[in-house]
């Protein structure tokens, strides 16, 4: 399974080891060779039971290099820039990533007078090797053949560096557009933020619907410093046909705040493994989630909430809804290290089950290595309540608009937490056209 010939090897790592520096090349060469002495995943794994393999093949994709168009987007599709569109605040940076290449990149006057570094992966790997070379692939390595393949083939993706002190007032944006059928994208974004400064960082996946099915395999690794605020909403929005394999990783030192936002809301598969290292002591982090799938779409989201210092604490919510014959799995897991006194950790997964023929998996876990710690978790599964809907109808809406409502209602808890993204509204009118395209 996924088997990796020699001609692959030449036609890209070589090739992508000719443009990088030479310490890139010997970091990419070496996650290469890795990845051929791993095996597959397979259904037995405890962390890929829930998954069709057959879908994530990279071998069934075709190489940006290699095959297909090419030809560079020559202007943004309404679907992409509507998503960076915030709402009552401005933007401190845009990067634009087309089908793995850089459209456009751009920083405001803020940002740049205040020493903000926001460039795109290829760029930062040669201009400002100080700060990525001892970072790049150290949170995120090549610990199965997924992430073992992005180290090794990268191509796209963003560099944020925020220096120590610096409090930016509008959010940093990158944004990913697929437009290519039937191809593997793997960008790697790497983010760096110094002591006692404050940023927030969206990241956003889109596209059109697709007739042939592409591959996205992104990996973020987030450095928070002593004292950083940093607030980090990831967007996955999206259309028919692309399958999303995504791997996050971030750790936080000493007083470091956290807040972290995931939405899943299109493509035909999504599987995202999440992961907040609470490193230093008195680190907070908040993770927030919100997954609404329909028809046959399949969505995978693991968590964990690492406490290896003690006075941390972590607060996590993901909500999810499922109708048709959709199906979710939540699989998350608080670890408290045996140094980790006082640990603070709340995980809760709620899921609405909108169609008997819907499925949601859940599964929260709870690995304790110390006796002075308060851990509490928790999952549900139900339907929309007929007395909250009778309510409802009862004030003359209709059947249809008032389960559209108790959704939303639903979603809100989490969307009111995430205010600090300037993203409400987008979200908000997302889910709202999903619920709209509800039979």
């Amino acid at each position: 399974m996924y088997k990796i010939s020699s001609t692959a090897k030449d036609r890209e790592i070589e090739v992508l080891a000719d443009k990088s520096p030479t310490w890139l090349a010997e970091l990419r060469r070496d996650a290469w060779q890795r990845a051929e002495t791993l095996e597959a995943p397979s259904r037995k794994d405890e962390y890929w039971r829930y998954t069709d393999l057959d879908l994530l093949n990279p071998e069934s994709f075709q190489r940006l290099e290699h095959g297909g168009s090419t030809a560079p987007l020559k202007r943004l599709p309404q679907r992409a820039s509507s998503a960076l569109e915030l709402s009552g605040t401005g933007s401190g940076g845009k990067i634009i990533h087309a089908d793995g290449a850089l459209f456009s990149a751009g920083l405001s006057e803020e940002a740049a007078a205040k020493g903000v570094i926001f460039t795109d992966l290829e760029t930062a790997v040669t201009e400002h090797e100080e700060l990525i070379r001892p970072r790049l692939g150290k949170l995120v390595g090549a610990a199965d053949i997924f992430t073992a393949r992005n180290l090794a083939l990268h191509r796209g993706g963003a560099f944020l560096y925020v220096p120590p002190g610096v409090e930016l007032s509008a959010p940093m944006q990158s944004l990913h557009w697929l437009g290519m059928q039937g191809t593997l994208i793997q960008p790697r974004t790497v983010v760096v933020v110094g002591r006692g400064a404050k940023v927030v960082f969206n990241d956003i996946y889109t596209s059109a619907p697709l007739a042939r099915a592409s591959l996205v395999n992104p990996v973020t690794e987030l450095y928070a410093a002593e004292d950083s605020q940093v607030g980090w909403v990831t967007w996955q929005d999206w259309g028919e046909g692309v399958r999303h394999l995504s791997t996050v990783k971030a750790t936080m030192a000493a007083n470091a705040r956290l807040n972290t936002m995931l939405v899943t809301l299109g493509g035909e598969f999504s599987r995202t493994w999440k992961e907040c290292e609470l490193a230093g002591e008195g680190a907070q982090s908040v993770m927030l989630g919100l997954y609404f799938a329909h028809r046959k779409q399949h969505f995978e989201h693991w968590t964990v909430q690492d406490h290896l210092a003690p006075h941390t604490r972590s607060d996590l919510l993901y909500k999810g809804a499922l109708d048709d014959q959709a199906r979710t799995v939540y699989y998350g897991t608080i670890k408290v290290r045996p140094d980790a006194n006082n640990t603070d950790a709340y995980q809760a997964n709620r899921n609405l089950a909108l169609s008997g023929s819907a499925r949601a998996n859940t599964n929260p876990q709870l690995e304790i290595e110390n006796n002075d710690v308060r851990c509490s978790h928790g999952a549900t599964v139900g339907r929309v309540d007929e007395e909250h809907l009778y309510y409802l109808m009862s004030r003359g809406i209709g059947r249809a608009d008032a389960r559209k409502l108790l959704i939303f209602g639903f979603f809100n808890e989490v969307l009111g937490r995430a205010q600090w993204s300037g993203m409400h509204e987008l979200l908000s009118e997302s889910i709202l056209r999903k619920l709209a395209a509800e039979k």
